[in-house]
């Protein structure tokens, strides 16, 4: 048996990003331990990693249309040892929370039960499905935090909705993108009751609350990171402001708005990270 598609199916990728996310958010709240750092870094990515597994067992219909590659309706993995898996990773997860703090275990917990509804039920729901995964991204800077202690709640709510405004503008364009494969699983989208244009116009005003939660680390790390920020805020609004001229899928596939907006959040998240490094350690070693 090939253990390759069962790294395949946790979207290795994206879940190592939601552990450094965690880093970084651990990082901005002041935390120092090395041993502390690696242990969010665990829990985040197999906990994310159990929720891509169980996101494909669930729609493993819906995957022979809009992605027939991926390890379940390609036959790489079969849906039993799919959700196996999935529970495997979870407990993993939980477990090793069990060494942070309550607060910590409380999200992780939170977080497992709301991946296993999200999965099962809430991502067929118009907009509750987007709400889950928005919440479900920027969450991960809150975990980051709390470790450090409940006090650092307020330091890295702003980074939190940051990313819940742009990851649903970009949940609600990629279900734009699906309709037609949605349709066929029996889900009913926010995009299927809205049309494709006026999901895009929506993802441009949640871009806007995006952009307006981005200027208030200024207070943290001053008129540099505000610049910069304004670079990447305007690369992601024009990305978004694509998706307005899209009457169809296709249409908005073509654009590809989904990815470049993908890459701003990932340039928006290594510019955290940098002025972090810089004015949390580099500066004050200086």
């Amino acid at each position: 048996m090939s253990l390759s598609p069962y790294v395949t199916i946790i979207r290795p990728a994206n879940a190592v990003v939601s552990g450094i996310t965690a880093v970084i958010a651990y990082l901005i709240a002041s935390g120092t331990n090395l041993l502390s750092a690696f242990l969010l870094f665990f829990i985040v990515t197999v906990i994310c990693g159990a929720g891509n597994v169980l996101n494909d067992y669930f729609d493993r219909d819906i995957d022979k249309i809009n992605r027939p590659d991926r390890p379940i309706p390609s036959g790489a993995v079969t849906p039993g040892s799919a959700a196996v898996w999935a529970g495997i990773l979870f407990i993993l997860g939980i477990l090793a929370s069990l060494a942070t703090n309550l607060w910590c275990l409380a999200i992780a917990v939170f977080n497992s039960l709301l991946l296993v509804a999200y999965a099962a039920k809430l991502k067929k729901m118009p907009l509750f499905g987007n709400l889950s995964v928005a919440y479900l991204s920027g969450s991960v800077f809150l975990f980051g935090g709390v470790l450090v202690g409940p006090e650092s709640f307020a330091v890295t709510l702003p980074l939190f909705a940051i990313t819940f405004f742009g990851t649903l503008a970009r949940e609600i364009l990629k279900a734009a993108e699906d309709i037609e494969g949605d349709a066929a699983g029996g889900a009913t989208t926010l995009p299927m009751i809205l049309g494709v244009q006026k999901s895009g116009y929506l993802a441009v005003l949640l871009i806007l609350c995006a952009v307006a939660a981005s200027v208030l680390p200024y207070s943290r790390w001053g008129a540099v990171y505000l610049v910069l920020i304004a670079v990447i805020d305007l690369f992601i609004l024009s990305a978004a402001a694509k998706s307005v001229r899209c009457r169809t899928p296709a249409e908005l596939i073509a654009a590809k708005s989904t990815s470049l907006i993908k890459y701003g959040m990932f340039a928006a998240l290594f510019l955290f990270l940098v002025m972090e490094l810089w004015y949390g350690i580099i500066a004050q070693a200086l």
